[in-house]
């Protein structure tokens, strides 16, 4: 299905039919007990499931989570279960939310152990989503449909009817939650490195933006076979540069010394910006005045004299801004840019754009490597960097040889 053609059938149905098949899409799968409520996962989506419930008036009858080391304790005064003893307590007389972006485990867990109503999380955001304003991965479909017209220029730019035909699973996804629409996601171990686009050269210079502890570096070397130029990791929560310390503490000296910290956040130019910095994958740039100010580096000043081959985005919403801050890089240096799409909505169809605006040669596939529409990635790669095989993709012309 083309793009013109889903978005046609999407905007035929009446707004109102749309506005009201997303507030009962809840009440559906939970009633009789829309208001008895058990939360699978007890990590940053449970705690934001738990808020919005709250504010909604409901207050939760417990966690349950398969971390044992939390069972028998209380988060927020919310007591933790075990996935077995909720289910004994609660399987028929209450709704089971599954607060875990890629679900489809948990939620098989749960019917295995009895439990009749399980609710996906993203059902959960549809009903309350007015008492969820920190949850920014996820959008109404009406307000996704509003932005229909920026949506085609952005699938105009895709190399390839393989990244096409996912453009439109997610768009379809993303309005209709149709599990069944979404292809089978890549391996997670080719993600940022997709062997199939694009090799590294033993003189690769690769940004790690959002280094977090050293695990995309990690898969850099791997990917690597340790035959790389230098590598500059980029990560502006101190507790996180703490744990990249202790990674590169473990490798070979003659890699670590390759490797150089970068402690800033990345955005459109030099300066000061807000940043919650909470030690894990989650550490953001964050509204004025939310969390403590860090230093912030546009890549474009950091390598006025330095030529990066990869740069790497995994920056948690930040990607747009950290683009506009590195157009000249992308212009002069030409490097394979491989960027996180999933952490905004309507970052589908803006990335692309500003990928393309930056260096129009380049060639742009997207890429998923979780359920749903989680761990997506656009990848912009100058024809000189592309494989000799990349027209599995679909229409590509280019059929150059990667660089060995």
């Amino acid at each position: 299905m083309s793009l013109q053609s889903l978005l046609a059938e999407l905007l035929s149905r009446p707004r109102e039919q749309v506005e009201a098949r997303v507030s009962a899409a809840f009440d559906q799968i939970a009633a009789p007990f829309e208001k008895r409520i058990v939360i699978f996962g007890c990590a940053y989506l449970g705690k934001l499931a738990l808020s919005g419930l709250r504010a909604a008036g409901i207050e939760p009858l417990a966690f349950c989570d398969n971390n044992p080391r939390l069972w028998e304790t209380l988060i927020d005064g919310v007591p933790v279960m075990s996935p077995a003893v909720a289910a004994a307590s609660y399987n028929r007389s209450a709704a089971f939310i599954v607060a875990i972006y890629n679900s489809a485990a948990s939620r098989n867990q749960l019917r295995s152990l009895g439990c009749l109503r399980i609710v996906p999380y993203p059902v959960l955001f549809w009903k309350f989503s007015r008492f969820m304003p920190g949850e920014d991965r996820m959008e109404l479909p009406q307000r996704i449909l509003d932005r229909a017209r920026e949506m085609e220029p952005a699938y105009s730019l895709l190399s390839g009817e393989r990244s096409r035909r996912e453009f439109c699973a997610q768009i379809r996804w993303r309005c209709l939650l149709d599990y069944d629409c979404l292809p089978p996601h890549d391996d997670p171990r080719e993600m940022y490195f997709p062997a199939d686009l694009f090799r590294i050269s033993p003189d690769e210079v690769f940004v790690d933006c959002g280094a977090f502890d050293g695990d995309s570096l990690r898969a850099f070397l791997s990917a690597a076979n340790g035959q790389f130029g230098q590598v500059y990791a980029w990560e502006a929560d101190a507790g996180n540069v703490e744990k990249l310390g202790r990674c590169l503490s473990e490798l070979p000296s003659a890699v670590s010394a390759k490797v150089t910290v970068m402690p800033y956040a990345v955005g459109r130019q030099d300066g000061k910006v807000w940043f919650s910095a909470v030690g894990t994958v989650g550490s953001r740039v964050a509204a004025a005045g939310s969390a403590q100010e860090v230093q912030c580096r546009s890549l474009d000043s950091a390598f006025a004299d330095t030529r990066p081959s990869l740069i790497k985005m995994d920056i948690e919403g930040a990607e747009p801004e950290a683009l506009l801050g590195a157009v000249r890089t992308m212009a002069r240096h030409r490097p394979i840019m491989a960027v996180c799409a999933y952490h905004k909505c309507d970052h589908l169809w803006t990335i692309p754009q500003l990928l393309k605006a930056a260096n129009p040669d380049y060639k742009i596939y997207l890429r998923r490597y979780a359920e749903d529409c989680w761990e997506t990635v656009y990848y912009a790669v100058p024809p000189e960097r592309l494989c000799g095989n990349a027209h599995t993709d679909g229409a590509v012309s280019e059929e150059v040889a990667c660089l060995s």
